[in-house]
Formats: structure tokens, sequence, C-alpha cells
């Protein structure tokens, strides 16, 4: 039985107000009875076996102080239930999981690895791209990721700070359509086909964001029954890489051919865009509670 339930977050300070789906899902899940609250995950004070289950939320600080957040993790993980499940976590907070789910058939932006800066180099010569991509394989919020043309020689110096950081370098050919015009976002809850959003493009060239600063400008929108297909197939591949089905999961997906990315760890929901996901959200929450 859960009685008391933790949706994970951090503190004002590192989420700047960005986080507008927490306080709401606390209220809506509180008018079930259920005891409800939103711990900061690096609080010392917070007792995380009184927790019946642990929903991670917001932690969004997650990748600066990453060495500290997984080791709260493995603490956590022998004191109470934390879904998504810290095995899936574990694996999908390096976006190096996109392997596993090209090796079982998913469609996925072409992504070259690369852990020196000789081996970065060698996947920007080579990409054959008018323009590439260049980020970390862990990061939030677009952190250190830049768009350039392969001759331009900031793409290697962002390649050498993700290397000097402890990151591993992604290099990937740029997709022209989400450059130009964005991608969309499936919600996916309990494994079925929740709602979509979508994001306008984030990254200008050089290295620079549109704008001047992170801030993509986000429209509800409908998903196409090839975009719900796609979205299944990664399900799929998730589960073919040997994980249960996830509470929740976002896929990114790029003019509904290609995925991006596979995000079952900390998505906003956006439920400033799309009122009805607090709703959704709160009731695959106790329908997942029903079950445990």
């Amino acid at each position: 039985m859960v009685a008391y339930l933790g949706l994970l977050t951090t503190d004002d300070v590192a989420l700047h107000g960005r986080d507008v789906d927490t306080a709401a899902l606390v209220d809506a899940l509180r008018g079930d009875g259920l005891r409800v609250d939103a711990p900061v995950w690096h609080d010392e004070s917070v007792d995380w076996g009184a927790y019946d289950l642990l929903v991670i939320r917001s932690p969004w600080d997650y990748s600066e102080r990453f060495a500290e957040f997984m080791a709260w993790l493995d603490r956590a993980a022998g004191l109470t239930r934390i879904l998504n499940a810290p095995e899936l976590i574990r694996w999908n907070i390096d976006k190096k999981y996109l392997r596993d789910l090209e090796g079982h058939g998913l469609p996925c932006v072409p992504t070259v690895f690369c852990e020196t800066v000789e081996e970065a180099e060698v996947a920007v010569s080579r990409s054959g791209q008018d323009r590439i991509v260049v980020k970390p394989s862990i990061s939030a919020g677009s952190r250190d990721t830049g768009l350039f043309a392969p001759g331009d020689p900031e793409a290697i110096e962002l390649a050498g700070r993700i290397l000097a950081a402890g990151k591993t370098v992604m290099v990937q050919p740029a997709n022209e359509h989400v450059i130009e015009h964005g991608e969309n976002g499936l919600f996916f809850l309990n494994g079925t086909y929740a709602y979509a959003f979508h994001k306008g493009p984030i990254l200008a060239p050089g290295g620079v964001y549109v704008g001047g600063e992170y801030g993509p400008a986000i429209t509800a929108t409908e998903a196409t029954p090839a975009e719900i297909a796609l979205g299944e197939r990664a399900l799929e591949a998730v589960r073919k890489s040997g994980f249960d089905l996830p509470l929740y999961a976002r896929i990114d997906i790029a003019a509904g051919t290609e995925v991006i990315e596979v995000e079952v760890f900390e998505p906003a929901y956006q439920s400033d865009t799309v009122p009805e996901a607090v709703g959704l959200v709160a009731q695959a929450i106790r329908d997942r509670i029903r079950g445990l």
C-alpha cells in the first residue's frame, strides 16, 4: 500500500522557476487522500525510507552534480520504491542508450560517441553534412549543445570542454527539419499514448541558442498516427533492452521519421501548454499505485 508519495525535485535556486508541473501534480494527488510532498533530492534532512514511493519529477541539476546524484539514487533505491525504476534511470541518464535502441531496429538520429578530442575531430570531419550538432551524452536543457559548420573551430572547442568535464561527446548530423521547424514530443503514460507538444527550434549556427538563450517555444500539437506508432516502437525497444514498462516516457521525434531521444528520467510535462497533462499524469500514478 502507498500512503506517502514523494515527487522528487531540486531546490528553487536550481529550478529558476521552470518547473510548472510539480506543485499542480502534488495538489491533484492530495485530492486522493494520499500524503504527498516534493522532497529535494540533496536535502540531507529527508528520511527517504519514510516514503512508500518516490516518483522522479524534476531533479534538473543532476547533470551538474552527477556523481552526487548517482550516489543518492543508489542510497534511496535501498530504502524505498522509485519510479521510473532506478535501473532504467541509470541506463537513460546517458544518451549512449541510443546504441541499444538502434540495435533493436529503432530509427534514431545517427550519432558518433567520442571519448577524445581526436575522435571528435574525426567524427566532425567525416560527417559529410553541411551542419553538425555537438553535445554531451549527459546533459539537461540542451546545455553545452551547439550547431556548427564542420569547419568551425568552435565545434572542436566545445568538444574539448565537454571532455574536460568528464563527459562523452556526441556528434550528430543536423536534422534540418528540426533546426528549421523544431520537433514533436510525445508522452506515453504506462505505455499508452497520452498527448503531444511541439518544441520550436533551439539551436542557431555557431554554438548559440535561437534568441540568445535557451527558451524554446512550446505549443500543443496532435501527434500523427505514424508518430504514435514510432513512439510505440521506441517503448518496445526499451523493453527489449531489458526494462519494465515505464510509468512515463517522452519520445522526441524528428520530422515523423527519426527518434531524437527517449526520455524516461525527468521530463517536463508541459502542463502550462497542455493543461490536461496534470490530470493524465496523476491518473497514471494512481493506476500504477494500485498495481504495487
